[in-house]
């Protein structure tokens, strides 16, 4: 009972003087973290091509024609025999290199019997006196590309909170 009585009187005691200590309530809260994303794509494309150019006074004649065998395939794969597959990106303020492990691609068209390429330019009629000039083309194209990208970016924040009670 005298406990009780000692905490009463301090209790009383600090609501007659009139004053209150101040209270502050400080919370502060921190969030980083960061991502990095490597990926890579390979496209593969075999076809064929004409173009021609020539003054009015020409015929011009092309024809492209790809047969590709049935046994013809792409291959592209990450990873070597031993599934390891590396990529290590330097930047530098010039731009960036990237040296690649244990990615491939294989390309094997093999052509089959009927493919044939022609370009031919022929004078019409006498070419009424004017000179004649042209070019001809017909082939066959393989373009293998490979994209690299790599982003990589960061966060750090931090959210600070003070309360304070009346005085």
């Amino acid at each position: 009972m005298l406990r009780k009585t000692t905490l009463i009187i301090s209790v009383l005691l600090s609501l007659a003087s009139g004053k209150s200590m101040a209270q502050v309530l400080e919370r502060a809260s921190t969030n980083s973290g960061s991502s990095s994303v490597f990926s890579y794509s390979i496209t593969s494309a075999y076809g064929v091509n004409t173009s021609a150019d020539a003054t009015a006074n020409l015929i011009v004649d092309t024809e492209a024609v790809l047969n590709l065998k049935e046994d013809s395939y792409i291959t592209n794969k990450a990873g070597d025999v031993g599934g390891d597959t590396s990529a290590v990106i330097t930047t530098t303020p010039n731009g960036s290199t990237v040296s690649l492990t244990g990615i491939t691609a294989e390309n094997n068209y093999l052509i089959d019997e009927g493919t044939s390429f022609k370009a031919a330019l022929i004078t019409r009629g006498d070419g009424d006196g004017q000179p004649s000039k042209g070019s001809a083309q017909a082939s066959a194209s393989h373009t293998m590309t490979l994209a690299v990208t790599n982003n990589q970016s960061s966060f750090y924040n931090t959210l600070r909170e003070i309360f304070e009670g009346a005085e």
